[in-house]
């Protein structure tokens, strides 16, 4: 997952106007994606919405650090900061189920070396989060664990398919171009009337 935005225009987040926001932690159980066939609630996309937040508030901290909320609310190549980590959250959460979703059905398993290792990350980004931030997002460190062991799943099988179709693996990022073609084999609905309304860069941060 990354989010690199070179160039830019400020403007604040009242330019598009003011839209209604959630408390993230209240609306944990309703459901926020369909892909293919399957529900999945907003705590399924919680470790998602808030690794996003800390990989643009080290940019944001970098830009301006008296004042991240302004890298926050900047507007780049046609969008806010702001909406883009949304989406991104959203794209990379689609890309891992996809490729978890694969990984079950061929029956692959990650040994015991990869398990330790996605556990440790988990422990790292949840000491990481602190307290607060902790509290906010809603989900157990347990639950952020199993998101961590499915990422690991759905890179390792990425690194599989992608050997398979005889294609680098990064074609099979969420940014990829190989990955849009298999993204087009399934079907998916974002339900945007809860999703556009977190609101990121509050959801774990004060700003």
């Amino acid at each position: 997952m990354a989010a690199l935005f070179l160039g830019a225009c400020v403007c604040t987040a009242g330019c598009g106007g003011r839209q209604r926001t959630i408390t993230f932690n209240e609306h944990l159980d309703e459901i926020v994606l369909e892909l293919d066939g399957q529900e999945y609630p907003l705590r399924e996309l919680a470790f998602y919405v808030a690794y996003e937040e800390q990989l643009i508030q080290e940019q944001a901290l970098a830009y301006d650090a008296s004042n991240p909320g302004a890298y926050w609310n900047t507007h780049i190549n046609g969008h806010f900061i702001r909406i883009k980590a949304r989406e991104e959250a959203m794209d990379q959460a689609i890309h891992d189920l996809i490729f978890y979703g694969l990984a079950q059905e061929l029956g692959m398993e990650l040994d015991q070396e990869e398990i330790d290792y996605a556990t440790g990350r988990s422990e790292d980004f949840w000491m990481n989060l602190g307290e607060q931030a902790q509290n906010r997002l809603g989900i157990t460190k347990e639950e952020l664990t199993e998101d961590l062991l499915r990422m690991a799943l759905a890179q390792k099988y990425q690194q599989l398919y992608a050997a398979m179709n005889n294609v680098p693996e990064e074609d099979y990022d969420a940014s990829g171009a190989a990955y849009e073609t298999l993204l087009g084999e399934h079907t998916y609905k974002i339900r945007d009337r809860l999703w556009e309304e977190v609101s990121m860069g509050h959801v774990t941060l004060d700003q």
